[in-house]
C-alpha cells in the first residue's frame, strides 16, 4: 500500500500543476467598431469578429457603436450572426457617441450595453413607414428584450422607439433599465466586466469591407444593373465579339446578388459560365488576350462566392488558398488553351512551298508507267518520274499530283 503512495502524490501534483495552468490562461476580448452606415460592409466586419471571437475563445465580444443606423437586412444579418458567437456580447456606445435606429437593434440584440456621458440610443422609426415594415421592426425589437429579459419600462421604450422614433440620454437609459452601467472608456467597460488587463484583438476594417459596402449600396447596385444591361446592347449592336457582352453580364449578376434577387449558389454559377467563355474566346484570338485573363478572374470569383453558400464553414479561413488554388488551375488551363489555339491558328505550310525542289533518294526503281517510293524531308512518299530511275539514286522534286511526288533525277553540277 505504502509503494503506491509516491506515485498518487506524483498524479495529485501534476493534476494540480495542470489546472492552475489553465486557470492562469490569459483571457482574450474581441473588440469590433461599428462607426459606420450598418450595410453589408458592417455585416462582414462583424462577422470577421464573431469568427475571431469564437477562434479565440475570447470572454467576451465587445462592439463599439457610433452609428445613425442603415438597412434592415444587414441589421437581421448582423443580429442572427451575433447568436453565433460562443462568448457574451457587450455594445457600448462611447461618450458623444449614438447608437440610432439599426445601430440601436443591434445594441439591443447583446447581452449588456454601457454607455458614456452624453450617449444616445433609440430613434428606430423604419423608412419607409409602412404598417408591414414597422410592425416587423417591433416585433424584432421586442423579441430581443424579452430574450435578454428586460422589464416592462423597458420594453415599452423600445417599442416608442419604433412608432414615435423617441431617442434616449445615457441616463434616461440607465433609469428605465435599458442599459446595465455608464462607461467612460473602454477599460471602463472591462473594469465593470471583471476583465482588467486582459488581452485585447481588435477587428479592423479592410479593403473587403469598403468594397462590399460599396458593391452593396442600393444606388450603386442599381448603377451597375443599368450600366450592365447597357453594355450587353452594346455588345449586340457592334460587329463581333468585342467583350462589352462579357463585362455586362458580370455586371448585372453583382448587381442581381447586390439586390438579393439571386444567392451566392446562382452567382457562383453565372460567374464559372463567364469564366468559361471567357477561356474558350482565347481560340479564337491566339496569345495572350483579356479574355483570358477575365476568365482566370471569373473562376478565382465563383470560387469564393462558393465558398460564402457554405453554411458550415468560415469561408474567410479558406478563401486565399482557394482563390490562389483556382487561379493557378485556371492560369493553366489557359496556357494550354493558348497554345492550342495558337496550333489552330497557325498557317498549314502547302506540300508545294515544302517539298517541290527538295532532295531525296529513290527507295524502289521507278520510271515512266512504274511508281515507285522516294525517301524526301524524312518522309516516305510515293513518286513517278518520266525517265528511268534507279534504287538509291537521288533525286528532285519537279512537282506535286494530289500526294503523288513527279521527281526526276538530280543533275550532276558541273
Amino acid at each position: 500500500m505504502r509503494s503506491r503512495s509516491p506515485a498518487l502524490l506524483l498524479f495529485i501534483i501534476l493534476a494540480l500543476i495542470s489546472a492552475s495552468l489553465l486557470l492562469s490562461k490569459p483571457k482574450t476580448v474581441v473588440v469590433v467598431e461599428l462607426r459606420q452606415k450598418i450595410d453589408e460592409g458592417a455585416y462582414l466586419l462583424v462577422a470577421r469578429a464573431v469568427s475571431k471571437a469564437n477562434e479565440y475563445s475570447a470572454a467576451c465580444l465587445i462592439i463599439v457603436i457610433d452609428t445613425y443606423g442603415g438597412y434592415i437586412h444587414s441589421m437581421d444579418s448582423i443580429v442572427k450572426e451575433l447568436s453565433k458567437c460562443a462568448c457574451p456580447k457587450i455594445a457600448w456606445v462611447p461618450p458623444g457617441a449614438k447608437a440610432v435606429s439599426a445601430g440601436a437593434i443591434i445594441a439591443v440584440s447583446t447581452n449588456e450595453i454601457f454607455m458614456g456621458s452624453g450617449a444616445v440610443i433609440g430613434a428606430c422609426k423604419p423608412y419607409p413607414y409602412e404598417t408591414k415594415i414597422v410592425e416587423y421592426v417591433k416585433a424584432r425589437i421586442k423579441s430581443l428584450a424579452e430574450k435578454r429579459g428586460l422589464g416592462k419600462k423597458a420594453v415599452k421604450a423600445l417599442e416608442e422607439m419604433v412608432y414615435k422614433s423617441r431617442a434616449f440620454t445615457t441616463e434616461e437609459a440607465l433609469e428605465i433599465g435599458l442599459v446595465s452601467g455608464k462607461a467612460e472608456s473602454l477599460s471602463e467597460v472591462l473594469e465593470k466586466l471583471g476583465l482588467s488587463g486582459v488581452s485585447i484583438i481588435k477587428v479592423e476594417p479592410d479593403l473587403t469591407i469598403e468594397i462590399a459596402a460599396l458593391i452593396f449600396d442600393p444606388a450603386v447596385s442599381l448603377v451597375m444593373l443599368i450600366t450592365g444591361i447597357l453594355l450587353i446592347l452594346l455588345e449586340v449592336k457592334v460587329t463581333g465579339f468585342q467583350g462589352w457582352g462579357l463585362l455586362g453580364g458580370f455586371l448585372v449578376a453583382l448587381s442581381l446578388y447586390a439586390m438579393g434577387i439571386i444567392g451566392w449558389r446562382i452567382l457562383s454559377l453565372v460567374l464559372i459560365a463567364l469564366g468559361i467563355f471567357s477561356i474558350v474566346l482565347e481560340l479564337k484570338k491566339p496569345g495572350l488576350q483579356v479574355f483570358g485573363i477575365a476568365g482566370v478572374a471569373l473562376l478565382t470569383l465563383a470560387v469564393i462566392a462558393e465558398a460564402f453558400s457554405q453554411p458550415y464553414i468560415d469561408p474567410w479561413t479558406y478563401i486565399p488558398p482557394l482563390a490562389f488554388f483556382t487561379a493557378v488551375v485556371s492560369s493553366i488551363i489557359l496556357l494550354v488553351v493558348i497554345k492550342a489555339s495558337k496550333a489552330l491558328k497557325m498557317p498549314v505550310e502547302s506540300l508545294e512551298k515544302r517539298l517541290v525542289g527538295k532532295i531525296g533518294y529513290a527507295k524502289t526503281d521507278i520510271g515512266p508507267g512504274k511508281q515507285g517510293v522516294v525517301f524526301v524531308e524524312n518522309e516516305e512518299w510515293s513518286a513517278i518520274s518520266d525517265e528511268v530511275i534507279r534504287k538509291g539514286e537521288k533525286i528532285v522534286v519537279k512537282e506535286i499530283s494530289g500526294l503523288t511526288l513527279v521527281v526526276e533525277k538530280q543533275k550532276s553540277s558541273t
